[in-house]
């Protein structure tokens, strides 16, 4: 007999001499026979049906299974280790081995796989998730046309507030007509029009006095998303006041309806710029907070008492300035950075879920209730301003009224989060903010994030557990996969009980919210496991 069949047959027996006494039904493929001249032991091998050292194989005897190695082959010897199963749990256990050729003699039939996991390729889906594309601007988009004081001013939210006034006193004499201009970041992509991609509109601060579309943190953010595949949109609005409670509610307003007619603008126009009008989200950060938040929520029933008063002029209805279209649209979620509200009610005017970012020092505009500009003087901040509240409540609230909110609070640190309060960036404040948003609106397109779960009735058995994915590929590191049903999303494991680390990994497609016809978002998740030995 030909020694590599000799050596074969001793694979083969390995099970029955190594005392394996637990099994697994393998489903992971069709058993391929193929005739030898010894008929009585049928094999499965790809290749030369020599052992090669250092494989994996699983072999099958009857109703037991192991996996085994061969380490080396000399003179006939075969020496290596297996991994048997043991009856009633979950972990295999490794133990060496030493045969040679008068084994022979004592075969019975077995079934010898190559032992391959299942094809696994990640799925690295970077669509509204990684920066992988270049981004082009085009600036100063005109949106519309309205009376107002100044549609940018130079000027920071680290300005002191009675710098700021004094800044701009001598520009609110007299109201002319301002061009209510917009800069639109796309990915740069050929023929943007034939796609469909997700819309983020942001709103800069600045005390509804100062600043302009091109600050900073509002231009970093319109780049990253752009580069991950949104339209991103900085906008101007009308600033500026005279030192009155109504004035300045009145130019709050006048925001929200400069902000309104930026987005029937852009639903106007969504095909040529590549918009997925199901798909909108907002933005901003201090009073661009203020604007957003009014933007998804208010409502014409909920507008300050001073818009249309007897001593001011009628400003009308929140759509019935800028520009002339009548377009509607649903804002499917926004980022609160440092913004608040004069009106928890409105909260349940429309179902638009809510990503906040607030320090809790903030003198400026509340973390909690107050009234703003705390930091220059208590007593003026109630002459100036309504109660406000911010990100604290408007978190609990939110919950309450079944929104998805999600809140992240800086212990300490006071406004203007971007900024040390040297006034210096921030980077690591920057980074954790836009990192943030990214895996909040991703979640609001691409639906939560498959999980593995553990079968408690089969601690073997793990699954998806969400509906619609398809596509999954599995691995696992630090055990071995018994069996694999790609069409119920299910495998069966057994771990090696002395590896560092026990992981199982998916990767796979989310059903895509827009029908069974159109392909979902990609995903890609993990499982580490801790035995209980």
């Amino acid at each position: 007999m030909p020694t590599s069949l000799k050596l074969h047959i001793i694979l083969a027996l390995l099970l029955l001499f190594a005392g394996c006494k637990h099994s697994v039904t393998d489903t992971s493929g069709e058993a391929r026979q193929t005739a030898t001249d010894i008929p009585e032991l049928p094999y499965i091998l790809e290749g030369d049906y020599t052992p090669d050292t250092g494989v994996l194989y699983k072999v099958i005897v009857g109703h037991d299974t192991c996996f085994v190695v061969v380490d080396s082959i000399n003179d006939g010897q075969l020496k290596g280790h297996y991994y048997q199963l043991v009856a009633g749990s979950d972990c295999v256990e490794r133990k060496e081995f030493s045969r040679d050729a008068h084994w022979k003699k004592q075969r019975q039939e077995a079934i010898v796989y190559l032992y391959q996991e299942p094809e696994f390729q990640l799925v690295n889906d970077s669509t509204y998730c990684i920066p992988h594309r270049n981004v082009k601007v085009t600036r100063d988009v005109e949106y519309g046309q309205a009376l107002g004081y100044w549609c940018t001013m130079p000027g920071t939210e680290e300005m002191s507030y009675l710098e700021i006034l004094s800044d701009g006193i001598f520009n609110s004499i007299v109201r002319t007509t301002q061009s209510l201009r917009m800069d639109i970041y796309q990915p740069d992509i050929e023929n943007i029009e034939d796609y469909k991609l997700p819309l983020l509109m942001l709103i800069h601060g600045g005390g509804f006095y100062v600043g302009d579309k091109r600050d900073s943190l509002m231009s970093t953010l319109c780049r990253h998303f752009a580069s991950m595949g949104y339209v991103a949109v900085s906008i101007n609005y009308r600033l500026g006041f005279l030192p009155s409670k109504g004035e300045i509610a009145r130019t709050g307003y006048m925001a929200l309806q400069d902000a309104h007619a930026a987005m029937r603008y852009l639903v106007d126009h969504a095909g040529t710029y590549g918009i997925d009008t199901s798909l909108i989200f907002v933005g901003g950060a201090s009073a661009g907070a203020i604007t957003s938040l009014n933007l998804a929520f208010m409502r014409d029933d909920d507008r300050p008492k001073y818009v249309n008063n007897r001593s001011w002029r009628d400003l009308g209805t929140i759509a019935s300035s800028g520009n002339s279209s009548r377009a509607t649209f649903h804002i499917k979620a926004l980022a609160n950075m440092w913004g608040a509200v004069t009106s928890l009610n409105m909260l349940k005017n429309s179902h638009t879920d809510i990503i906040s970012f607030h320090g809790d020092a903030d003198q400026v505009v509340p973390y909690d209730n107050g009234y703003p500009f705390n930091d220059m003087s208590i007593k003026l901040g109630k002459r100036m301003f309504d109660r406000m509240y911010g990100s604290l409540p408007i978190d609990k609230r939110a919950r309450e009224l079944g929104l998805i909110s999600e809140f992240h609070t800086f212990p300490g640190e006071g406004h203007s989060l971007q900024r040390h309060s040297d006034g210096t960036w921030n980077p690591q404040n920057v980074a954790f903010i836009r990192n943030k948003m990214t895996s909040f609106f991703f979640k609001e397109i691409a639906g939560e994030t498959p999980v593995i779960t553990n079968d408690p009735a089969n601690p073997r058995l793990f699954y998806i557990d969400k509906d619609g994915v398809s596509e999954v590929q599995w691995k696992v590191e630090g055990g071995f996969i018994t069996r694999y049903d790609p069409y119920s999303m299910e495998i069966e494991v057994v771990w090696d009980s002395e590896a560092p680390r026990h992981r199982i990994y998916a990767s796979g497609l989310n059903a895509s919210p827009k029908g069974p016809d159109i392909q979902g978002h990609g995903f890609d998740i993990h499982l580490d496991i801790k035995l209980e030995l």
